[in-house]
């Protein structure tokens, strides 16, 4: 009998695997799909000209320890996210303007003193310790700020945070969530910087998922089962019993669930998990996040002095950034297609969807032509993806991460969860899933060592 069975390939099921077995336990890893890495994800070009990040994709070398460890163990090589050139605002379906980035836009005095307001104010807040209070809690991120006094436009932005942060709108998630998102992510300014300051600032020139190809190897290929889907979890009370749709049966001690909260309820556990933990977890939801990616021959858009950087409030793209990585191979920008605007466009046909997103970067880009001579384009909606449902992390339902605090991602009889969503630090980031990972492993290791001898 094997001492933990984690389920999910995941980098949080990874770490947990790896961490276990530096302790000295024998583990297996059971996952789904047909590749680790989970909602980390590089494709490679068809002409094998580089890969396209239909996952996660930025890292931080100071901040994020953890990440950074693995780039440096594995030689893996990195490149800053390009900053240099002019924005873009749209603004409407013609109205459009330029901004030097990492600057407020050009709003009315009266809009740009409101929104420095908002941005004081949540980075204020997530600079504080412990949860926000239940009253902010069973406030949408809407109702919150315009609580505070935000006037439309400042309203529509935060809009637009909500939707690039989580894939969701501000009507959708509390704004206690929103803000302990922030708290543990080193502060509200520090989840929007793309400089040396945030979380967007490296990314993998041979993809972020090499990372978890390595993790696999030190886990052991042996100890990785691909393809196997779980069904059925079963607490014996002395051991678990995991069943995959294949048939394949697995024993451990203890078991670690390394999956999004929302997707629990789709197996057959057994014993069933509390009542508390089914409300808290069958209430999260993932949001639409998908990705756009349109790769190029040249640079042409730096060639008119812009950074690739757009945010927009028309049209199925909400933001755009400027995602080469090595300028060898291939030029991309990753347009990112979320929340209301994300579940509407991932409805069309791929055709459809893909000529939506090039007729918004014609419309941003001043109808330059280069827009439409994509050499590669690839396209993902993680809602579609059977074993993600959604992305980054779940989020919770009014009132419920307050309510439900002591008992959120804390085991359950041999059962242990980890995951992005349970992170102390850096959650909905890849640093956030290995922290999360590591920290799952050492419970297992500290329940197995507690256990009496029988005598």
């Amino acid at each position: 009998m094997l001492d933990v069975i984690v389920v999910g390939a995941g980098f949080s099921g990874l770490q947990a695997a790896y961490s276990a077995k530096k302790a000295g336990l024998s583990v297996a890893v059971v996952e789904a799909r047909d590749r680790v890495g989970g909602k980390i994800w590089s494709a490679p070009l068809a002409s094998g000209r580089g890969f396209a990040e239909l996952g996660g994709a930025w890292i931080n070398d100071s901040l994020q320890p953890r990440v950074w460890s693995y780039v440096q163990q594995f030689g893996l090589k990195v490149v800053k996210q390009r900053l240099k050139g002019t924005a873009i605002m749209q603004e409407s379906e013609t109205d459009r303007f330029e901004f030097p980035f990492g600057v407020t836009p050009e709003f009315t005095p009266e809009e740009k003193k409101n929104l420095e307001m908002i941005r004081d104010h949540f980075q204020a807040e997530s600079l504080k310790t412990g949860l926000p209070s239940t009253e902010i809690d069973n406030m949408t991120l809407d109702q919150h700020v315009r609580a505070l006094g935000a006037l439309p436009k400042i309203a529509k932005m935060v809009n637009m945070w909500s939707q690039v942060m989580h894939g969701l709108e501000s009507t959708e998630e509390s704004a206690a969530w929103f803000i302990d998102y922030c708290r543990r992510n080193k502060g509200f300014l520090a989840i929007r910087a793309d400089n040396s300051t945030g979380g967007q600032y490296l990314r993998f020139q041979d993809g972020a998922q090499s990372v978890a190809h390595e993790i696999a190897k030190l886990v052991g290929i042996e100890n990785i089962h691909l393809a196997s889907p779980v069904h059925l979890i079963k607490d014996h009370g002395s051991h678990t019993v995991v069943v995959t749709r294949n048939h394949e049966v697995f024993q451990a001690k203890k078991c670690i669930l390394s999956v999004p909260s929302t997707m629990y309820k789709e197996f057959d556990i057994s014993p069933p998990l509390p009542p508390d933990v089914q409300e808290v977890t069958n209430g999260t939801v993932l949001g639409d996040y998908n990705k756009l990616i349109v790769c190029y021959d040249t640079p042409w858009w730096r060639d008119e002095g812009f950074n690739g950087y757009f945010a927009s409030y028309a049209g199925p793209i909400t933001l755009g950034r400027d995602t080469s990585v090595d300028e060898k191979s291939h030029y991309s920008l990753t347009c990112f297609v979320n929340g209301l605007p994300g579940r509407e466009w991932s409805k069309l046909p791929s055709h459809e969807r893909r000529a939506a997103g090039l007729k918004q970067l014609s419309k941003v880009f001043k109808n330059n032509p280069e827009v439409f001579r994509p050499i590669e384009v690839f396209e993902q909606i993680w809602q579609h993806e059977e074993f993600s449902r959604g992305a980054l992390a779940p989020v919770h339902s009014l009132g419920h991460l307050t309510k439900f605090a002591s008992i959120y991602g804390r085991p359950v009889g041999n059962l242990h969860f980890v995951g992005t969503e349970y992170s102390t630090e850096w959650k909905g980031y890849m640093e956030g899933a290995l922290c999360s990972g590591e920290h799952g492993a050492q419970q297992v290791v500290k329940a197995l060592r507690s256990v009496p001898v029988k005598l």
